[in-house]
């Protein structure tokens, strides 16, 4: 294998969003950190769908949050079109967020429960009160057909809709300003399995339709096999494995992305279930292990698994990256 220990390098001209090194940091009390996010690196092609995997706590929240500038940065970097978003200040900051939105994981609450979901959707053109009036409503209404939802309900508010209705109703939000990157974090997490199947396909069908880039993050990996092109999975504020989906899924390296896939309730798992066995708590991101931060779970771990940190590494030519000192290779 080839070691970069830069993430997942492609060609930088062809990429679209570009991160390298990021890491997070949380103060708890007086003197401790919680560390979040902890280097890490990877990139997105324009018009591709990476699918964000991982335990809750993680990262994967942290990691959306970071790119869209609502968290502070310790270090590293997030490149879009030539710009580093990371030390974007002020203006330059403000005119950089149209192009990246954000779709949040609890469609109810993200909306605002006073205001008529027609205004709430429009809330991005009246912030930067460049087109108002009739272009305005025409585009709000175009949106909300878009989506599936009739315009003729513009004036009713949050709670007169279901979970799948305010979803869709943050999806039209999100593409008001005609974004180019799309962040859904826990999209589907919180409704029902059928509606899950229908805001999936609006966001394919958005998708194609916008020609957007799309960064999906969830904990469900049967979510994010049906919409994803390549997979990072994460763990502890680390990136473990990133590659194509069907390379994942079908022939997983890492020894946590093994565990995740076997945990999957089907009939036939891509990975045995005893083979993917894992014991043990997910350590704290306060005091995460020394060396590679899965070696308390890993059955595969040895002696420099807890002395040196693994470094994310290239497997032969393939786009096919990983972090792990002794993985799966059949």
């Amino acid at each position: 294998m080839a070691g970069s220990g830069d993430g997942s390098l492609r060609s930088e001209g062809d990429m679209l969003l570009t991160v390298r090194h990021l890491s997070v940091e949380f103060p708890v009390g007086r003197k401790r950190l919680l560390y979040a996010l902890s280097g890490v690196s990877f990139d997105v092609a324009e018009g591709e769908t990476l699918g964000i995997v991982g335990e809750s706590g993680c990262g994967k929240s942290t990691l959306a949050k970071s790119i869209i500038r609502l968290n502070q940065i310790k270090s590293g970097s997030i490149e879009y079109q030539g710009r580093n978003l990371a030390t974007l200040r002020g203006d330059e900051l403000r005119r950089v967020r149209p192009d990246l939105q954000m779709i949040f994981q609890d469609p109810i609450s993200s909306l605002n429960p006073r205001r008529k979901i027609r205004n709430v959707i429009a809330e991005g053109l009246a912030i930067w009160g460049d087109r108002q009036g009739v272009w305005a409503r025409n585009h709000v209404e175009e949106l909300m057909v878009s989506v599936g939802i009739d315009p003729k309900l513009g004036d009713r508010r949050a709670h007169q809709f279901s979970g799948g209705q305010c979803q869709r109703i943050g999806i039209a939000r999100a593409l008001l300003l005609d974004p180019k990157v799309l962040i859904c974090d826990e999209p589907v997490s919180a409704l029902d399995v059928s509606v899950q199947a229908q805001v999936l396909n609006l966001l394919e069908d958005m998708k194609i339709r916008y020609g957007l880039t799309l960064l999906f993050i969830s904990h469900d990996l049967c979510v994010v096999r049906n919409i994803a092109d390549r997979i990072m999975v994460m763990y502890l504020g680390k990136v473990c494995e990133i590659g194509d989906a069907k390379a994942i899924f079908e022939h997983p390296k890492h020894p946590y992305t093994r565990a995740l896939l076997a945990a999957i309730p089907e009939p036939a798992p891509t990975v045995e279930v005893a083979e993917g066995d894992i014991s043990g708590e997910l350590p704290s991101p306060i005091d995460p292990p020394q060396g590679c931060r899965f070696n308390t779970r890993c059955p595969r771990a040895t002696e420099i698994c807890f002395i040196e940190e693994p470094l994310i590494t290239q497997l032969g030519d393939q786009d096919h990256y990983l972090a792990c000192h002794n993985p799966v290779i059949s």
